[in-house]
Formats: structure tokens, C-alpha cells, sequence
């Protein structure tokens, strides 16, 4: 359930506005009665293509295009993360080809922009995403994934965002019966673990995991690598400023093993084992590895967009498909030499002189 009121201008709910443990406690007892009605299985999808069915490859890679339409279209992550999960459950009740994986997650990414209060010109998304096919096209299959999945208007799925932003709920609210709220709040940004979030949304070997499991285990991640960032960095402080800083490794210490400990109890309430927890940490530690790295991910799930061109302007065009033009490579702190070209239209422009002087 998410909380959005009370909230600053960094995205930290303002201590006074979170709920009270008890509240949130409830309402994780009611999402984790829901969860499973929302929870997709893409077991059953093949790696990589096979006899023209979607794979995983396709689905992740739809999975990009829809975050950067996300982020073109400046729009909240639950649509996002709606989108990703109408996709996903579609994909889980009906096998479709993969020549229409690219509609498939256009027309989720527009149900969810519509459901969300956000809705968007089809025309304009057909045009944006080049998923080759036409507004009324979109409109059709959105119908489509509302029918096959057959939920109500207005329904709010429960994803990994919700208990995310439950569970930094509840952390917080600990911190706070510790006296650490400020604390808390000073090594945790939302808005960092929505997007590593995402980053975990975006591949097809997590979408069969349970949102809970996903979301509590990035966030005690988050947590165990910013406390131990900061002890770290108190630890290379200098003798004359280690008195006074003296208290503020353990007070980092202290919150981080209570934090452990209520995490080892939502598990409990969770119901999950510490085996599933462990491969869960492995799978989700993989993608977040590759996000901290910097390494391009989206290299392999690239987007070929087709320039769209009249015929008047691409009348006007030179085709340069195969011209390849190389720089001549500057040499630094060497005079200034004259180009080839120069040379050779001074020479020709000497033995024209010395022609008419013979």
C-alpha cells in the first residue's frame, strides 16, 4: 500500500506522516493475502527463441523499452511497474508470438498510464515506441489484457513497489521506536530503491520470484552496504576527529542489527524460508552487480529506432549508410604542418607559374 502523502522534497516521507508500526503491520498481513493473485509465472517461457514463441530475451527486452518510456514520458514508477505486471501476467495465461511481444507491452504500458490517472495519446505512443502497429491496433490489445486478465477497474496490483515502500515504511518506523529515525532517513534514498528496483523489474528471471521476497531482501541489501560504506569511512577519519566521531559507529552498528533482526521476523510473517532467501539474494545481487559495475545492460536490449522521413526531405538526403570518414590523427605540441591537400594544390599551383614563366 503506498503511502505518498507527507512527503518531501527528496522523497523521504516526512517522519510525522508514516504510519504507525501497528498500521503497517496490518497492512502487510492484507498484501500478503493479495500477492498471490498478482504473482506471474514465466517458468513455462523458453530462454531464447524458439518455433517464433515469446522468450525471455524478448520479454526483457520490451521490459527496457517500456522503463524508457517510462522515463520519456516523465511518469510515476507504478505505472511502470503496473505495466510490467500486466505484461507479465498476460504472458503467463496466453502464448502469443513473438512478432506481437512489441504491442503486447506498448498496449500494457498504456492501460497502466490510463488505470494510473496518466493517460496517454495512443497516437503518439505507437509513434514513440515504434512497436509497428496502429493506435486503434493498441487500443485493441489493451482491451484485450483487461479481458484475459479480468480485473476490475481501478484495481492496483501488487507488485515488488508495494511492499518495497512498506517494508522502508516499517524500517523507518523501527528507527523511529530507537530514537535513529534521523538516522534511518540519512542512509536511505526511495527514489535509489525504486530504481534499482526496476533494474531487478527488468529481468525475466525475477518476474517468477515473490514481490515480497524481492523487495525485502534489495532493501536489507541497501542497508548492510550503506551502513558498512559509512563505518568504513568513519574508520579513515584522522586521530584528532576520532573522539568526537567515536559514537557514530556503533550508533550504525546498533541500527543495523536491529534492522537484521525485524527482517529475520518479516520473513517469518512472510513465510519465507531462508533457502528461498538466499537464492533470491544470489539472483537479485547478479542484476544490482551489473547496475553498480555501470555496465550497459541495455546494449543487449537495444531499441533500432527508424527515422521517419517525408519524401521531399529524403529526396534531399545523400545516402550514408556505407561513407565512413576518418580523421587524420593530430599530433600534439609538433608544428603545424600543412595537409596533403594543401601541399599538392600549392605544387600545382607552382608549376602552373613556372609554365608561363618558360
Amino acid at each position: 500500500m503506498s503511502h505518498t502523502a507527507g512527503m518531501d522534497t527528496s522523497g523521504l516521507p516526512v517522519p510525522d506522516a508514516i504510519p504507525s508500526l501497528e498500521q503497517l503491520q496490518e497492512d502487510l498481513v492484507l498484501n500478503l493475502v493479495q500477492e498471490v493473485k498478482f504473482q506471474p509465472n514465466l517458468d513455462e517461457l523458453p530462454i531464447t527463441m524458439q518455433k517464433d514463441d515469446i522468450s525471455i530475451a524478448a520479454r526483457d527486452k520490451s521490459a527496457y523499452i517500456l522503463r524508457c518510456l517510462k522515463v520519456m514520458y516523465d511518469l510515476s514508477s507504478d505505472v511502470f511497474f503496473m505495466a510490467i505486471n500486466l505484461m507479465d501476467c498476460f504472458l503467463t495465461r496466453m502464448k502469443a508470438k513473438q512478432k506481437y511481444m512489441a504491442c503486447i507491452s506498448v498496449s500494457a504500458f498504456y492501460t497502466a498510464a490510463v488505470q494510473q490517472m496518466q493517460p496517454l495519446d495512443a497516437d503518439h505512443v505507437v509513434s514513440i515506441s515504434q512497436c509497428r502497429c496502429t493506435a486503434d491496433d493498441l487500443k485493441r490489445m489493451s482491451k484485450v489484457i483487461e479481458d484475459k486478465l479480468e480485473r476490475a477497474p481501478g484495481t492496483q496490483p501488487i507488485t515488488a513497489l508495494t511492499f518495497l515502500r512498506l517494508f522502508n515504511n516499517m524500517f523507518h518506523a523501527v528507527a523511529r521506536q530507537l530514537h535513529f529515525g534521523d538516522v534511518y532517513a540519512s542512509i536511505t534514498n526511495e527514489s535509489e530503491l525504486i530504481l534499482r528496483l526496476e533494474m531487478v523489474a527488468c529481468d525475466g528471471n525475477c518476474a517468477s520470484l515473490r514481490p515480497s521476497e524481492v523487495a525485502l531482501m534489495l532493501l536489507c541489501s541497501y542497508l548492510d552496504t550503506a551502513v558498512n560504506q559509512l563505518m568504513n569511512a568513519n574508520a579513515d577519519t584522522t586521530v584528532n576527529n576520532l573522539s568526537r566521531n567515536a559514537s557514530i559507529p556503533p550508533t550504525y552498528q546498533r541500527l543495523k542489527d536491529e534492522l537484521m533482526q525485524f527482517a529475520a521476523e518479516l520473513r517469518e510473517i512472510c513465510n519465507i524460508s531462508e533457502e528461498s532467501f538466499r537464492s533470491t539474494h544470489g539472483a537479485v545481487s547478479a542484476i544490482l552487480s551489473k547496475y553498480n559495475a555501470q555496465e550497459q545492460t541495455n546494449k543487449t536490449y537495444k531499441q533500432n529506432l527508424i527515422w521517419k522521413l517525408s519524401h521531399r526531405t529524403a529526396g534531399v538526403l545523400r545516402p550514408s549508410q556505407n561513407f565512413i570518414s576518418v580523421l587524420p590523427v593530430i599530433a600534439e605540441h609538433v608544428p603545424s604542418v600543412p595537409s596533403p591537400n594543401k601541399i599538392s594544390r600549392k605544387s600545382r599551383k607552382y608549376r602552373r607559374r613556372g609554365n608561363k614563366r618558360c
